[in-house]
């Protein structure tokens, strides 16, 4: 390499220097990738149900049926966090899946994560 192009890329690189010094913007993530919400803890259950196969019946109508169950219990874990611990409830994300078992027992298994934002209620102070 000529002392020419080497002058040239010390100058190129140094030139670029003051750019990469520059603080990256802080960008803050999406809500409903799973990140707090301010003033809230997360809370994540893992939900499973299995129900068996019905003979005769259609197997795709009953797989929608037990994921519909799935759903009602995960809708209802905020539920049972406001009963018991918090001010406020919200799902912020939930993922599920469903299996068709066949085999010594055939059944059909739906399982999944539910993750909330809960606002925890205050504590009591003790007598």
């Amino acid at each position: 390499m000529k002392a020419s192009a080497r002058i040239l890329t010390c100058i190129s690189a140094l030139a670029a220097f003051p750019a990469l010094s520059q603080e990256v913007p802080n960008r803050t993530p999406n809500f409903y990738a799973g990140q707090r919400v301010p003033g809230t803890v997360n809370v994540q259950t893992t939900v499973s149900l299995s129900v068996p196969v019905e003979a005769g019946e259609e197997a795709g109508e009953q797989i929608k049926a037990a994921q519909k169950g799935f759903y009602m219990m995960a809708g209802g874990q905020c539920d049972l966090i406001l009963q018991t611990l918090a001010e406020s409830c919200q799902i912020i994300n939930l993922t599920s899946s469903a299996d068709l078992n066949r085999g010594s027992r055939n059944d059909i298994i739906v399982r999944g994560t539910v993750t909330m934002a809960v606002k925890l209620k205050d504590a009591k102070p003790n007598p």
